[in-house]
């Protein structure tokens, strides 16, 4: 409901869901997608967790369907979530804007050097990498 009702604007949107069925399915439906893109800004991210790709294709498939239909920059990436088996966990991506998707290594490592963090995964090169899919996950994407 917040969503679809405020008139505030964001930068990112995080949906660190549980699973589309029962109270969380809600979070998966068309009509959410679209309350958080009309909530971001002209290059706002939305990021959704869209199951683990290699048990779970229809979820991703599905969260990708909805969020292409809201974007001009929607994709699927992954990472290694170690909680999770079976493989990579998948992530929905929707931006109004392709431009914060195709952030270089160049673009990044300055940015996450003024931060001063000590990560253990994440790093610049961690990060563009996420968007490099296995075919399997690629043809999640296809119609």
């Amino acid at each position: 409901r917040f969503v679809a009702e405020t008139d505030e604007q964001f930068d990112v949107i995080i949906v660190d869901s549980t699973d589309p069925i029962g109270p969380g399915e809600v979070l998966f439906t068309p009509e959410f997608f679209a309350g958080c893109a009309r909530c971001l800004t002209d290059k706002g991210i939305l990021v959704t967790q869209s199951g683990v790709s290699f048990m779970q294709e229809e979820e991703a498939a599905a969260t990708f369907k909805r969020l292409d239909a809201l974007f001009t920059d929607a994709s699927l990436y992954i990472t290694q979530v170690p909680t999770y088996a079976a493989g990579f966990m998948t992530f929905g991506w929707g931006c109004h804007s392709p431009e914060p998707r195709r952030s270089t290594l160049e673009d990044i490592t300055p940015r996450v050097a003024s931060l001063d963090l000590k990560t253990r995964y994440y790093s610049p090169e961690v990060h563009t990498a996420c968007f490099s899919l296995p075919t399997y996950v690629d043809e999640l994407r296809q119609d």
